[in-house]
């Protein structure tokens, strides 16, 4: 930490020592205190049931949900080819993650019973071929739209409330 020092005065009394009067320590002290207790880690929440319920407290059909890393098979009507597909990994504290197509996605969800909600979702920004780019876009905008979900037979099926917009299959 740097502090600044000013230069002192010829008819400073304290000039021919080089010390620094009280007062001036005492605010810098102050000064170094507060920056320091800002840095500090902050104290544990109160008891009680924090924002995101741990995986044993999360009701069972959102265990299918949570945690899984779930592969793409279908966007509205278009099938997936095999090979770099669109991924969705929901986490327990509504964080949510994947694949695009070209770049990866990250953002917040959240998931009540059926009901499920995307928040506002960050990218990165690497180009890729127009066909790639095109299917990012539509499972960016897709998962923009979902507000439901259900596993069926091993597969996880996002909603608008009306058609399956997307569907996963997990991980191998």
């Amino acid at each position: 930490m740097t502090i600044f020092n000013p230069p002192l005065e010829q008819s400073d009394t304290h000039a021919h020592t080089g010390r620094i009067g009280a007062p001036f320590q005492a605010t810098v002290m102050a000064l170094g205190i507060a920056l320091l207790a800002g840095c500090a880690t902050p104290p544990h929440p109160a008891p009680g049931p924090s924002p995101a319920a741990p995986p044993s407290e999360t009701p069972a059909n959102t265990l299918a949900l949570i945690g899984t890393e779930w592969h793409c098979t279908r966007i509205g009507t278009r099938i997936m080819d095999a090979g770099a597909t669109p991924t969705l990994l929901v986490a327990a504290d509504g964080k949510a993650s994947g694949f695009a197509g070209v770049n990866r996605w990250f953002g917040s969800c959240a998931a009540d019973g059926a009901s499920l909600k995307f928040g506002m979702l960050g990218m990165t920004r690497m180009a890729g071929p127009p066909e790639r780019m095109d299917l990012e876009q539509a499972y960016a905008n897709a998962l923009a739209a979902v507000t439901r979900w259900s596993v069926s037979n091993g597969r996880l099926q996002l909603s608008d409330g009306t058609s399956v917009i997307l569907e996963f299959v997990p991980a191998h």
